[in-house]
């Protein structure tokens, strides 16, 4: 009898937990089963083999056990492949066609457009599901962007960066020009003779300048320090008082403050200042430029160690100087990856004598063995200070600046790529670079929705074959892009 009745309880409890399994209705969703997913809101990554359910453009469920499901729903099998979080890139410049100055685009038209209708899908390709262009855009650029059928996310930072009356980035616009092209400059004193008449300075305040954007539509402000390179003659940057005022207005408008800066001058003063992103690593170590490659001078530490206590947000963009040294790379425009981002008659005209300006303009007076050491001088010194703020706790976040320069070097989606491989080539650790391209970004951008794989975010996902917390060559094994919940094979995004 007893024997009977222990039979029937076990009996009832195998029903009550089938009856207890979690139902979820589906309108229109996916089901990825037995995947190892890999996710963190807090940079510390437990992975484990589970299932994610997504209804629309929103995750719905993550977790260990198997839901049963009703509904219209595509079921993936994940089993021996990895899911994480699509990956945002926070600093990219849609404006721009590589390679190419605006005149070079209105005399080849088929050129230009074909290159802008393939530039989102590249970005997809290579996993960037989301991207912030910081610096100036027009309303007719962001509506060509959103009219591609399969594009990132994008967000922006207002019709115009905010720089300091003639400073950079506005230096490179003719003068008749440049005010005009620039709506959001900051007026200065020092500057009011150089400053049209017509422009009233009380509408260039950090306080009106930074409304403007916010009402745009904005996410962020975007700012610049900037003295000069190149030759250049010394350039004007904002004065404390001003970007004082900058952080405050940028704060009130619950907008983060991220500013241009690669040199130790730059990185000091912003350091100091406390803004919240540098969008560039700090690779201009002037002084101490001929220092030993291997040597951490104890000026640079010291504004290292600055960013790290105030968790500044530190941005490494490695490729802007790889992406000018590959003009110099004759192996550079027969990378086969390029062949997947790049239309094929672009790559054709790099390669002519038209499409080598800029390259014949860096280099002309230098040999191939002069190039190479200059820049891989700046760039070791760029991977050094990137490992110390790495080892040290400092706050990574994943930009490319795509592209740095009209240099063909950097292009859109490849150039994510590179920027993941010299990252980890500067001793990032894998989880850290993955944290940096995930929900670091959204932490910092506030894109609340973003950057982790849980309830309620935006299905935003990449299915890969390998584990990029094992092997940086996974972000190279992407077999499938989710984009607010919509299932893309990686393929149908390549050039065909």
């Amino acid at each position: 009898m007893n024997k009977i009745l222990s039979l029937f309880s076990i009996i009832l409890l195998f029903v009550s937990c089938r009856k207890d399994k979690l139902e979820l209705n589906v309108r229109e969703g996916t089901h990825v089963s037995n995947v190892q997913i890999i996710t963190t809101e807090t940079g510390t990554y437990s992975p484990f083999i589970g299932h994610v359910v997504t209804d629309g453009n929103k995750i719905i469920y993550v977790g260990k056990e198997e839901p049963k499901i009703n509904g219209v729903f595509q079921k993936i099998n994940g089993s021996g492949k990895f899911l994480i979080p699509g990956m945002i890139d926070s600093h990219v410049h849609i404006t721009e066609v590589q390679g190419m100055l605006p005149h070079q685009m209105e005399k080849y038209p088929e050129l230009a457009k074909e290159f802008n209708v393939q530039m989102p899908r590249s970005y997809l390709y290579n996993g960037f599901t989301t991207l912030i262009n910081l610096g100036g855009i027009y309303e007719a650029q962001l509506s060509f962007f959103n009219r591609q059928p399969l594009r990132p996310d994008l967000y922006h930072t207002g019709r115009s960066g905010v720089s300091v009356a003639n400073g950079y980035p506005m230096n490179f616009a003719p003068e008749q020009f440049r005010f005009d092209a620039a709506p959001n400059f900051l007026y200065m004193e020092s500057e009011a003779d150089n400053i049209p008449d017509k422009f009233n300075p009380a509408d260039h305040t950090p306080k009106a300048v930074v409304n403007r954007i916010k009402k745009s539509g904005a996410i962020a402000v975007k700012s610049y320090y900037e003295s000069g390179f190149r030759g250049m003659s010394k350039l004007p940057v904002p004065t404390k008082s001003i970007m004082k005022a900058l952080i405050h207005e940028s704060h009130a408008n619950q907008l983060p403050l991220t500013v241009h800066g690669n040199s130790l001058e730059a990185h000091s003063f912003l350091s100091e200042m406390g803004v919240d992103v540098i969008a560039h690593g700090l690779w201009n170590w002037e002084k101490y430029k001929d220092v030993p490659l291997d040597s951490l001078p104890a000026e640079i530490k010291k504004v290292l160690d600055l960013q790290i206590r105030k968790q500044i947000g530190y941005t490494p963009t490695l490729t802007v100087i790889a992406g000018e040294e590959a003009l110099a790379d004759n192996e550079f425009l027969k990378d086969p990856q390029l062949k997947k981002v790049v239309p094929h008659k672009m790559l054709e005209w790099y390669k002519t004598e038209e499409g080598q300006w800029f390259a014949n303009e860096l280099f002309m007076d230098y040999s191939s063995a002069e190039i190479h050491e200059i820049y891989g001088n700046i760039q070791a010194h760029a991977m050094l200070a990137l490992k110390y703020l790495s080892d040290n706790g400092g706050l990574i976040l994943f930009g490319t600046d795509t592209p740095s320069a009209p240099t063909y070097g950097n292009q859109p989606g490849h150039n994510g790529y590179w920027e993941l491989s010299l990252m980890k080539k500067a001793g990032v650790p894998l989880d850290k670079i993955l944290s940096s391209a995930t929900i670091n970004n959204a932490k910092t951008f506030h894109l609340d929705s973003l950057g982790s794989l849980a309830k309620g975010k935006r299905a935003n996902m990449m299915l890969m074959t390998k584990n990029p917390l094992e092997e940086i060559e996974a972000y190279n094994t992407i077999e499938k892009i989710f984009l607010g919940g919509v299932v893309i094979d990686r393929e149908d995004v390549s050039v065909k």
